[in-house]
């Protein structure tokens, strides 16, 4: 067990002694048969070839030993491009030099695929209509697509490092925003991933009430549907009978009967096929439009309201004949509000991520707020309920947003469409 030590450093420093040793001992018989001058130049010759042996043993094994050594530090590091030059081309120690040549191919491999994957998922990001924020291992925010601003107001380079605590989230339990209103309309969704060593977490918002909206409308259109198919039924029998005895009866009292239950047949059926179009893809056409000259529009067609207009200056990417038709649908509304002559105010607002049209009345305001987009709803007698729809389904396939709410001082309403600018 005196052979045993530490490193291979100090085997063979002992080894070495020992031998040393031995050829000393060896000397010293040979005293006796060779004069002392003789036996002293044997010595030091055979101290000097073994030392040299020794060192070139020595060199040649820990030679292997560093460069091997260089390598494990560079895979450690994920660089698999540097191979180190075996010290033998041969034996074990080469075999061993070759696996590790094999293993860092084969890391590069992995690392290569997972760059791509890596690559492609970032790429997905930036395509993704949804809010996506990737924070580091210091919860320092490293990375955001688009979509960020829509949901935090400014582009996320600007929020660059910047912590959950002041994009207003919550980290612990689980993510989440600090504003209640937030928290209760997005759902946060993470998973974690590791990039260069570096674990991160990726954040996806979901709008939950997009996603409810979908749903209704979704479960609205099968009913429109069904509607549909059952009063075009209904009505087609109808329509044809009552055009048959209109030919035959000759008393005006009944003709005028037939000729009111025809325009109701069709009265019926355009109210169907208005509501059967209802939330389907639109094909838009955006461009540069004037804020000047879209006011001039409006005010052409509602001579009587004597619109007022602010921020005509301003020019907004949008479809005209939608937006058009939109703001009609939203003056008419105010109109039909009871909104004095020269109340109502058309406010064109310059935002950091779109422009912004506020139409504010006098009216009596909303009575209820929670059905303002609801199919078939409507508070006005003769209201059939697919205005406010409409427009919200024409601002959003725009990619826009559109709001509602009362005045603050109790007066009129206010409704508010946001219009992105491209990127």
């Amino acid at each position: 067990m005196i052979w045993r030590t530490k490193s291979l450093e100090a085997q063979l420093k002992i080894s070495f002694i020992v031998g040393l040793l031995l050829q000393l001992i060896c000397s010293g018989f040979l005293v006796c048969t060779l004069p002392w001058w003789q036996v002293v130049i044997i010595a030091a010759m055979l101290v000097v070839v073994n030392s040299f042996v020794f060192w070139r043993i020595y060199q040649k094994i820990f030679v292997a030993f560093r460069r091997a050594s260089v390598q494990l530090e560079a895979l450690q590091n994920q660089d698999y491009s540097l191979i180190a030059k075996p010290a033998f081309y041969a034996g074990k120690v080469a075999e061993f030099h070759q696996q590790l040549n094999t293993l860092g191919e084969s890391l590069q491999q992995h690392k290569t695929h997972y760059d791509q994957q890596l690559f492609l998922l970032y790429r997905l990001i930036d395509q993704l209509n949804t809010p996506i924020l990737v924070f580091d291992h210091r919860l320092q925010l490293s990375y955001a697509n688009a979509a960020f601003a829509d949901l935090f107001g400014r582009p996320w380079e600007a929020l660059r490092h910047a912590s959950p605590s002041l994009l207003g989230l919550v980290a612990e339990p689980d993510w989440q925003f600090s504003d209640s209103n937030k928290a209760q309309q997005w759902q946060i969704r993470t998973s974690r991933f590791i990039d260069q060593g570096q674990h991160y977490q990726l954040l996806v918002f979901i709008n939950i009430q997009v996603a409810l909206r979908e749903g209704q409308l979704q479960a609205w259109q099968k009913l429109i549907r069904v509607l549909s198919h059952e009063i075009r039924n209904s009505l087609t029998p109808v329509a044809a009978l009552t055009q048959s005895l209109q030919h035959k009866i000759t008393s005006e009292r009944e003709q005028q009967a037939l000729e009111l239950i025809g325009e109701r047949c069709q009265h019926l059926q355009d109210f169907v096929s208005r509501y059967a179009e209802l939330h389907k893809p639109l094909h838009m056409e955006p461009q540069w439009l004037s804020a000047e000259n879209l006011f001039q529009r409006l005010t052409v067609l509602f001579p009587d309201a004597n619109l007022r207009a602010k921020g005509l200056h301003i020019n907004l990417w949008a479809d005209s004949v939608f937006l058009q038709q939109t703001l009609i649908n939203l003056i008419k509304n105010a109109i039909e509000a009871d909104s004095p002559s020269g109340s109502i105010e058309v406010i064109f607002n310059q935002r950091e991520q779109g422009n912004e049209i506020r139409i504010v009345d006098g009216g009596h305001g909303i009575a209820n707020a929670d059905n303002l987009f609801v199919p078939f709803y409507s508070t006005k007698t003769q209201g059939q309920g697919i205005g406010l729809s409409l427009s919200r389904h024409i601002v959003e396939q725009m990619g826009g947003q559109l709001s509602l709410a009362n005045n603050p001082d109790g007066v009129g309403a206010c409704a508010v469409i946001f219009l992105k600018r491209p990127h």
